[in-house]
């Protein structure tokens, strides 16, 4: 009989990444710009706090509305803002360093305001594959690497994949065990 895998929600943590320049955005924090009074940031806290998982937000600034959440700041190890795959690394590093309980990174960007606690629920009641390592979002043919769940003991495979000078996370992606799953409502995934 074919072993399956659930992850387990309390050996889990959310880090959303927020590291960028948001340079398609004209620079400064787009997860802080305000719509209808409320940041980009506040709307997608507001979406996950009932979620009853550990969250934290990765950064690569002092940025005081960062500081206000409460929240476990990450900052990126590497320098010069080397994209999302970065802030996995750094992510999966300090849960390495800081929580012995934790196996599962869980990441979300930190410019999609609709994702919902249905959505992210969905990564914690889907049977995956038993040697899965990477769980990524996908929505009809637009996969979403940066919506997906990274098992903490590939941070090894991924320092060796830096040493290539490679910041592409599906490039990276496809060099593990890794599946997609699937959502039905593109809206959810609409970034600013």
């Amino acid at each position: 009989m074919k072993k399956e895998l659930i992850i387990n929600k309390l050996k889990t943590k959310l880090v959303i990444l927020a590291g960028g320049q948001s340079k398609r955005f004209g620079g400064g924090f787009k997860t802080l710009h305000k719509f209808n009074n409320q940041s980009v940031l506040e709307r997608i806290l507001q979406n996950y706090k009932n979620l009853n998982i550990e969250i934290a937000i990765n950064i690569n600034s002092d940025e005081m509305e960062f500081s206000k959440t409460g929240l476990d700041l990450i900052k990126d190890e590497l320098g010069n803002f080397q994209g999302p795959l970065a802030g996995i690394y750094s992510s999966i590093k300090w849960i390495i360093q800081n929580n012995e309980h934790i196996e599962w990174l869980l990441t979300t960007p930190s410019d999609t305001p609709f994702l919902f606690e249905n959505i992210i629920n969905k990564f914690f009641t889907t049977k995956f594959k038993e040697n899965s390592k990477i769980i990524i979002a996908k929505n009809d043919d637009k996969i979403h690497p940066v919506i997906g769940l990274w098992h903490i003991s590939l941070v090894k495979k991924l320092e060796e994949f830096f040493k290539q000078q490679d910041r592409k996370i599906m490039n990276w992606v496809k060099l593990q065990d890794y599946e997609v799953l699937n959502f039905e409502n593109k809206n959810n995934f609409f970034n600013i």
